[in-house]
């Protein structure tokens, strides 16, 4: 299986408070992937600024074209992308 990890940053000076309503639209977002297969799996990061999505079978161009349409992006301060590939 090969998955891209989209590694999201939230630009400094906004808190998940500040973004509570963008959040609930993106929850719904990415709900909506998960149903359509799209999303292996995703991660919030531990120090609350982000998170890791892991798109299923989806190379970097598709997984940018995504991420560009969730409502948390215009708060973004970075987006890195890696490819991963199952080991075994």
């Amino acid at each position: 299986m090969n998955i891209t990890a989209a590694i999201l940053t939230i630009k400094e000076g906004y808190s998940v408070e500040d973004l509570a309503e963008v959040l609930k639209h993106e929850r719904e977002a990415v709900a909506e992937w998960s149903k359509q297969g799209i999303i292996h799996d995703l991660y919030l990061r531990q120090t609350r600024n982000g998170a890791v999505i892991l798109f299923k079978e989806l190379d970097e161009t598709k997984a940018r074209e995504l991420v560009a349409t969730l409502p948390l992006y215009p708060y973004l301060k970075s987006v890195d992308y890696l490819g991963l590939i199952k080991q075994g």
